[in-house]
């Protein structure tokens, strides 16, 4: 198949939607197929391994460059040859849309739960109504055939604000490259928790986010608070606010107990150094940090309101809890998992590494690949 990928950026040294892009790329012409990415800027060294045709943005405002990426991308898609178009970003003409970022009606509602602040962003903000019309779009009956998402999760608030048919929805789970985060990380365990000033037998909370808000940092650091154990200590990996969160953690006593990391393109070696990882989230499809940290032997805590949460087996290889902002119950789970003997600890990070063996991208690019040759099929472009 001659497939368009869309996406506005592609690149390994980001990560989400960005480092799956490459990824998928890589895959899928690994299986045989022609791969053209789409979109506004690609890493330089992608660019000589990857078709790439770029589009120009309007980046004047936000509400222009997520309006102005999504005509352009349309136009590219009309103008190439191809089989069939996947896209991982908001775009007309689309054969298959994948949900990689959060679906907009639905964070709407959990990111503003009062009804006047929801109506104002939802209908007056122009960044948020041009994606919800964007949105709107691509999962009515006119848009793209299929519709992919990373979690049931998902395939659920698709039918719940939209009513899109469950026949046109295929959940297809992440995968997590195994050549960068598998349990030998570990082996620097000591040297990474050396540098970070955390000794061998701390108990070391792992968190990590680009957004601070919306996976709430401040619900670990309460959490840390009503947990039992007063030598607990938090590594925070990712760009925010940190001043407002140093400010925070040094008012709830917890100053020396915190270390900002900032954002590591290695991260895989912080997590390594850590017990247990924490991602309390109030909205998300399907994070890749889950499966990462499951990878890399870290058992996961996370909520009910993330797609990562379906592959948790409570108890086994991580915990799940009620929502983003339940503490007490975050600091009953931290006290159940360093309660526990050293050797249950290990069987607990042994089960989360295996948990993560299913989730290769091989797995990912050939259950993609299939969804795409069944809308070619349809289209009469087998």
């Amino acid at each position: 198949m001659k497939i368009a990928l869309v996406r506005k950026e592609c690149s390994l040294r980001r990560g989400g939607a960005e480092r799956y892009c490459a990824q998928l790329a890589r895959e899928l012409i690994a299986l045989g197929h022609a791969v053209t990415v789409i979109g506004e800027s690609i890493d330089a060294d992608l660019q000589d391994e990857l078709d790439f045709l770029p589009i120009e943005v309007n980046n004047a405002t936000s509400w222009m460059k997520n309006r102005s990426f999504a005509e352009n991308a349309s136009h590219a898609l009309a103008t190439g040859d191809f089989d069939v178009s996947l896209g991982l970003s908001r775009a007309a003409g689309l054969d298959v849309y994948r949900v990689t970022d959060r679906l907009q009606a639905h964070w709407l509602q959990v990111r503003y739960p009062g009804r006047l602040r929801r109506f104002w962003e939802g209908r007056l903000n122009p960044r948020h109504r041009a994606i919800l019309e964007l949105e709107r779009a691509l999962c009515g009956p006119g848009g793209p055939r299929r519709i992919i998402t990373e979690s049931q999760l998902d395939a659920r608030l698709l039918q719940q604000y939209y009513r899109v048919p469950r026949e046109r929805i295929r959940t297809i789970y992440n995968g997590v490259d195994r050549s960068v985060f598998h349990v030998d990380v570990r082996q620097e365990r000591n040297a990474v928790r050396g540098s970070l000033g955390v000794s061998r037998d701390c108990p070391l909370i792992v968190y990590a986010s680009m957004d601070f808000r919306g996976k709430p940092l401040a619900t670990v650091l309460m959490a840390m608070v009503q947990a039992s154990n007063p030598k607990l200590r938090l590594l925070v990996v990712g760009a925010g606010p940190i001043q407002h969160y140093t400010r925070l953690a040094h008012s709830l006593g917890l100053a020396q107990r915190v270390t900002f990391a900032g954002r590591r393109e290695d991260i895989e070696r912080y997590y390594g150094a850590g017990d247990v990882f924490v991602s309390p989230t109030a909205y998300e499809p399907f994070g890749l940090v889950h499966l990462e940290a499951l990878a890399c032997g870290l058992p996961v805590i996370t909520t009910a309101t993330a797609g990562g949460a379906e592959v948790i087996e409570p108890g086994r290889n991580g915990y799940v809890i009620r929502d983003a902002w339940a503490v007490q119950e975050l600091a009953a789970r931290l006290d159940e998992f360093f309660d526990l003997s050293e050797q249950q600890r290990a069987a607990m990070s042994a089960s989360a590494a295996g948990s993560a063996l299913p989730f290769t991208p091989q797995r990912n690019a050939r259950e993609t690949a299939e969804v795409l040759a069944e809308v070619c099929r349809e289209k009469g472009r087998a």
